[in-house]
């Protein structure tokens, strides 16, 4: 690595570390000792410790051209979507950066990848506390690793009852739009996308920069919500996970699913791009909730504090050993056949 590995941790270290009770790149709290050692040390104050780790591979979970602020921020973002399905209160993060051995030099790419990096960290009140860097002859590899607390136990996938509303935050489906037109741009350079310019860029923000729901998952917990997971293997895929651990079965109705104007633009009522983008696409990192109707008026009321539309998509119903799918898609009051819930694929 041409700028040095102890460098390299200097530079994290004085721009997102988190030590000694304070440190910057956003917060600090309970770090009694942060990087620089051969661990942190950390106190979470008698509260339940809830963690989450993902690896992002270029070439496979991100284009190797990639802003690196953009990546960043996701790198991080996708980490936090976890402990907001889970109505945790994000405390400090672990990073493990695999640099590739050819590369010139990282000082650079490594200085907008902080940038991005703290921008959300900086809002989500999280440290960066420790981690690992080395060399590698493969691809460019992120490892991050969020910890969090809560203090009154939390939303868990099982926990879905029959007659429970099926929600969801936010909108779905830019994400993977924008997906589709990026492969486009690079396989057909001039493809015509049925979209403007600004709404592609719209697309591709969402894509990019996903907003980790934190602030609404621990509201909904505290308002009595039980079940949540973060939306991130599509819509579909993802709200099967929950039936499964439930054990219950459910109803959607496809046009229920919450679209963004630049979306909604796009798909022009094809129901073909409505089961590819906001039912089976992936990369939203919204939430999907289930939640007794007689919670209806607090979540509502928690959606407005948070500024974050909220919308009911469905409901949980009991357990039927004679059906032969879990969830029934029904568009217009149709039963539509279930499209497959494999689930986003992050193959590039």
């Amino acid at each position: 690595m041409v700028d040095g590995e102890f460098a390299l941790i200097e530079q994290l270290q004085s721009k997102l570390g988190g030590g000694g009770g304070g440190g910057g790149g956003g917060g600090g709290k309970g770090v009694l000792l942060g990087i620089g050692d051969d661990a942190a040390w950390l106190d979470p104050a008698g509260q339940s410790l809830v963690t989450s780790m993902d690896t992002l591979v270029a070439g496979r979970h991100f284009f190797v051209d990639v802003d690196p602020a953009d990546l960043g921020w996701k790198a991080l973002a996708v980490n936090l979507s976890d402990l907001a399905a889970m109505g945790a209160q994000p405390r400090w993060c672990l990073l493990s950066l695999a640099l590739p051995v050819r590369a010139e030099g990282y000082s650079q790419w490594l200085q907008a990848f902080v940038e991005g990096w703290r921008a959300l960290a900086e809002s989500a009140d999280v440290a960066l506390v420790g981690g690992d860097t080395v060399a590698t002859d493969g691809p460019l590899t992120l490892s991050v690793t969020v910890l969090g607390v809560a203090e009154q136990g939390v939303m868990r996938r099982d926990a879905a009852h029959p007659g429970d509303l099926i929600w969801v935050t936010g909108t779905l489906g830019d994400a993977a739009a924008a997906l589709d037109l990026a492969f486009m741009v690079r396989s057909m350079p001039g493809y015509d996308f049925a979209c403007s310019a600004a709404q592609s860029e719209t697309l591709e923000a969402r894509r990019l920069r996903p907003d980790p729901r934190l602030d609404f998952g621990r509201a909904a917990l505290a308002a009595g919500v039980a079940c949540a997971m973060d939306c991130s293997d599509g819509f579909l895929a993802d709200l099967s996970h929950i039936v499964k651990a439930s054990g219950l079965r459910a109803r959607v109705n496809l046009e229920h699913l919450p679209l963004s104007p630049a979306l909604r633009d796009c798909i022009d009522q094809d129901l073909a791009r409505l089961q590819r983008w906001p039912l089976t696409g992936g990369d939203d990192y919204e939430l999907i909730f289930c939640a007794p109707p007689s919670l209806t008026p607090s979540l509502i009321n928690i959606a407005h504090s948070c500024a974050l539309p909220i919308t009911a998509v469905g409901q949980m119903l009991p357990a039927d050993p004679q059906a032969t799918e879990s969830v029934d898609i029904y568009w217009q009051e149709q039963l539509l056949a279930l499209p497959d819930i494999r689930g986003h694929q992050h193959v590039f």
